[in-house]
């Protein structure tokens, strides 16, 4: 019977079968409340007026199957396991059930009149359960099937009648859409987390791949300088492709993101090698993406060129401090590596109380062969 339910709306219920989570097992349990709420309303309807029916042991006997409808959907929808065509098709077909025991229930007049169905707002309940099984078609087709009990009820139709129909129609109709956007929504945004772990993955293992082969580089470099002869020349070449390998990374990592922070002192840290020295302060200096780029591109411009050392500031520095810098740094490498004179002038100028703060010494590294 399903079958013929899903060849006639055209539907493939996913999750058909299987407990459902995420979103959808979210939007069960909002369902589940909407028809317990709906339950309390009916039942409280059903006691308040029973003196008044015609036959009340009919109108009791409903609210119990109300009770017992709403006490299994509660079961299985918060556990999940309500997304069946199947329980939809059942829920619709008892609803419908309940809703005519209005006929024996109730006075001629009662039927015609103003009061409601046994089921009154209750009966909207699997137009919920099927919109969000089928989508909007098959909530708009179990709103109207409901809307007929109705009409069967007052034995024909009126305006009060035409509007709870319109009410149900739009209920299932909207119930559907919302359900289909939102579990679309989910879909794509695994997807879209899927592919970024499975990239950040990629670049895990390629980091991985890139440290294994810039090791072997340094140590064909190393071995190649030692043994002299045609095996320097190799190591001459490697070397050369290190420095090349080292320079793609350092491109690829900031050229991901333009506009973010970007650590600079990360990426010429990145360019060490066996000829390169890199010293760098010890504070964190982060810049904006392109910034950084073309400050790198500047900096391995000028390595390839042939550039013994480079000394090179982050930002537009105090005329005073820089000078302080420059005497320190110079006086200091006269007797000891540049590296180490480029630390003994930072830590000259930190010193002094003026300039204290990171403005002052943090902005100049060195990088040198």
């Amino acid at each position: 019977m399903c079958r013929v339910i899903r060849y006639y709306l055209g539907v493939t219920v996913e999750g058909d079968g299987t407990r459902v989570t995420g979103v959808r097992l979210s939007l069960w349990r909002a369902a589940v409340g909407v028809r317990v709420a709906a339950a309390a309303v009916c039942l409280y309807l059903i006691l308040r007026w029973r003196g008044l029916y015609d036959h009340p042991a009919v109108a009791l006997a409903a609210g119990g199957g109300v009770v017992l409808i709403t006490a299994l959907i509660s079961v299985l929808g918060l556990t999940g396991r309500a997304h069946r065509l199947g329980v939809g098709f059942a829920d619709v077909v008892v609803t419908f059930a309940l809703t005519l025991l209005t006929v024996p229930a109730q006075t001629s007049g009662q039927q015609h009149g103003g009061m409601p169905t046994l089921t009154t707002v209750w009966a909207a309940g699997p137009a919920i359960e099927i919109g969000l099984v089928t989508g909007w078609f098959g909530g708009l087709v179990a709103g109207f099937v409901q809307f007929v009990a109705s009409v069967l009820v007052r034995d024909g139709w009126d305006g009060r009648t035409l509007l709870n129909g319109a009410l149900l129609l739009i209920v299932g109709a909207v119930a559907g859409y919302l359900a289909t956007r939102t579990r679309r929504a989910e879909l794509h945004l695994t997807a879209a987390v899927a592919t970024a772990s499975a990239a950040a993955e990629r670049e895990r293992l390629a980091r991985s791949i890139h440290d294994g082969v810039l090791q072997v580089l340094a140590l064909v470099h190393r071995k190649g300088l030692a043994s002299g002869g045609e095996w320097a020349e190799l190591g001459a070449a490697a070397a050369t492709q290190e420095a090349a390998l080292r320079a793609l990374i350092t491109r690829q990592a900031i050229s991901s993101s333009s506009h973010a922070a970007t650590s600079l002192t990360g990426a010429l840290t990145a360019l060490r090698s066996e000829r390169v020295t890199v010293s760098v302060p010890e504070t964190e200096v982060s810049l904006p993406g392109g910034t950084a780029t073309e400050i790198l591109g500047m900096v391995r411009a000028l390595i390839y060129a042939g550039a013994g050392t480079l000394v090179l500031s982050y930002w537009e520095v105090d005329s005073a401090a820089t000078a302080l810098w420059m005497q320190s740094f110079y006086r200091a490498a006269q007797s000891r590596p540049l590296a180490d004179a480029a630390r003994a002038a930072l830590i000259q100028v930190k010193a002094r109380p003026e300039y204290s703060h990171p403005y002052y010494w943090a902005a100049f590294t060195m990088i040198g062969r």
